[in-house]
């Protein structure tokens, strides 16, 4: 019979890398921000359904994408940092970490197209 960590590292086919912002002092003695890449991790990554559009003085408001998460446990992940998936830019607004499953890790995140500009991926 297959154990829980076995279910979910059949269906970990996904790598993401979880990155924390890093103050340096730049070339000219400022301080200049970047994000440095934290750990990277196996991961399940389902996207979350979209609530319906709403209006709003007649025009129609679209949310960002919303992603469910689930990674091994053994790391910290914070709202302060960023994931980086396909090329995209994620910001966590969750994270779960359920005393029933302690192997995992769920973090809810959405696209954040602003922490990603100007950084390398």
């Amino acid at each position: 019979m297959e154990t829980r960590m076995g279910e979910l590292s059949g269906r970990l086919s996904e790598r993401v890398r979880f990155e924390g912002r890093d103050e340096v002092r730049g070339e000219a003695g400022d301080r200049v921000s970047g994000w440095t890449p934290r750990f990277e991790r196996w991961a399940l990554v389902e996207p979350v359904r979209r609530a319906d559009a709403t209006a709003d003085r007649g025009e129609a408001v679209q949310s960002a994408r919303r992603w469910r998460i689930t990674i091994r446990g053994g790391v910290r992940p914070t709202l302060a940092m960023r994931i980086r998936w396909r090329g995209e830019t994620l910001r966590p607004t969750a994270i779960e970490v359920d005393p029933a499953t302690p192997d995992r890790i769920v973090v809810a995140a959405e696209d954040d197209d602003s922490r990603g500009s100007g950084d390398a991926a």
